[in-house]
């Protein structure tokens, strides 16, 4: 008999959560590409895309990256995102073991009897302190379906930092390039200006002494006066960048105004390092922080098909209280009584009026809504892929076109002048030659920009910089 009693409570838990309503997951097949395009295998390993800012050897930069790591905005609501999440899942996680509650209550009662020889109306106590024990038996999955639904949750919100992390450290780098790129551009600016001071300076004076014509003065005062307009606007564009990065960084409003941000190496002695692909297109889903967000709230989704197919069934709770309850009324009883109690109730649906169908409904479309995305994020991850390695690959050749080009104006500004010095050719022709070494300048800046910029967008697009660590 003994026996039985304790085989009892040991077969309702091992009946419970046995049942599953939940579809079994399996990741959405989808047709993948054998290799990337036009790219050649990686030297480098997996593991330099950890931390892969470090690859541009400047600490400046590194320590701006983990500034903002430590202090944006947007990173600490992703961070609270996670700690609700857990939270959350935590709550479900525990929701499917009993509840043990303590419980007491002490009266004085008094009851007037009005003076009878039988009863007495002396005021009488009753007291009573235990334990209470309620669980809900899981016979249908629903419990431990909303838990595994919370840990998914609480996973997606977890690579949904990561992401946020990612992309942060990429707008940080990408900002700070481009206000080196902007140092550089004034640093030209302000280089020609000096120069283009100097040689209409020059021209006055022969205009003075009538050794050359007008139309060459005022030739020589737009170009100089034109490079004067460059240079607000390309301190304007900085400030603006540099308080942008101020925001990105986390930092207070007094430094926004007041601080600055801290320069390494000139944008020319910025390495582009050789990022490519060195695995197959098929790891990419294991890498991206997105995509394994978006897979996780399709599992999530999953689960609660599961709990919404539980409402079809009967809910049963199980219910126990044991303590001691004391009695001290004069005029019947004074003692102490051990006391327990067990119960059961069941409470199924009968007639709801489609609420549960509903509800079953709602978390399959759910379910189909998020394997869409789930989708979307896979071919939108492949497309993020492709544009960088077109970028990297593009960009390279762009710079590589400019430098060359920067080279042949040098050239034409240095024959420019010995073909005027030697009375071959008039100071126009050196203004024009002036006028496109300066836009080569400018363009070889953009492109170095554009590659460094490309080389980023590839690191971010490969998901360099996360884990998996939950």
């Amino acid at each position: 008999m003994k026996n039985r009693i304790i085989l009892a409570p040991v077969l309702v838990l091992l009946l419970s959560g046995c049942a599953w309503l939940s579809p079994d997951y399996k990741r959405p097949a989808l047709d993948m590409p054998e290799k990337w395009p036009n790219e050649k295998q990686s030297e480098a390993k997996n593991e330099t895309l950890k931390e892969w800012w470090n690859e541009y050897h400047d600490p400046p930069l590194v320590k701006l990256i983990e500034e903002a790591l430590a202090n944006n905005g947007d990173l600490s609501v992703a961070a609270a995102r996670v700690q609700e999440a857990q939270a959350q899942y935590n709550y479900a996680f525990g929701n499917q073991f009993p509840l043990l509650a303590a419980t007491g209550f002490a009266t004085r009662t008094q009851l007037d009897f009005k003076n009878s020889p039988l009863l007495s109306s002396k005021p009488g106590n009753l007291s009573f302190f235990g334990g209470m024990l309620s669980y809900e038996l899981d016979l249908w999955g629903k419990l431990a379906s909303a838990s595994q639904e919370g840990k998914a949750v609480f996973l997606a919100a977890g690579y949904n930092q990561d992401a946020a992390k990612l992309s942060i450290a990429s707008s940080v780098a990408q900002l700070y390039f481009n206000i080196l790129a902007l140092d550089a551009d004034i640093r030209i600016t302000q280089d020609t200006i000096r120069s283009r001071e100097e040689s209409y300076h020059i021209i006055k004076k022969q205009f003075d002494r009538e050794a050359t014509n007008e139309l060459v003065l005022k030739q020589s005062e737009a170009e100089m006066e034109g490079t004067h307009a460059q240079l607000p606007k390309l301190m304007e564009q900085k400030d603006i960048a540099e308080s942008s990065l101020s925001v990105l960084l986390g930092r207070s409003p007094k430094d926004i105004i007041e601080g600055r941000i801290e320069r390494g190496n000139d944008l020319n002695a910025l390495p582009v390092p050789p990022v490519m692909p060195d695995n197959l297109p098929s790891s990419l889903l294991e890498r991206r922080p997105d995509i394994a967000a978006s897979e996780e709230m399709l599992i999530a989704s999953n689960f609660n098909i599961g709990v919404a197919r539980a409402a079809y069934f009967p809910t049963i709770s199980l219910s126990s209280l044991l303590g001691i309850s004391n009695i001290d009324v004069a005029n019947l009883y004074n003692g102490t009584l051990h006391v327990w109690s067990m119960g059961a109730t069941l409470a199924g649906p009968v007639f709801d009026f489609g609420r549960t169908d509903s509800g079953v409904d709602m978390a399959l479309a759910k379910n189909q809504e998020l394997l869409a995305s789930y989708k979307n994020s896979v071919r939108s991850a492949f497309k993020d892929v492709k544009d960088a390695l077109s970028g990297q690959t593009h960009s390279r050749s762009e710079e590589e076109a400019q430098a060359k080009e920067e080279k042949a104006v040098k050239e034409a500004l240095r024959l420019a002048n010995l073909r005027y010095t030697s009375g071959y050719s008039s100071y126009i022709e050196v203004l024009d030659a002036e006028r496109n070494l300066y836009s080569a300048q400018i363009a070889l800046i953009a492109a170095k920009l554009n590659r460094l910029n490309a080389s980023v967008n590839l690191y971010k697009a490969l998901g360099g910089g996360w884990s998996k660590e939950y």
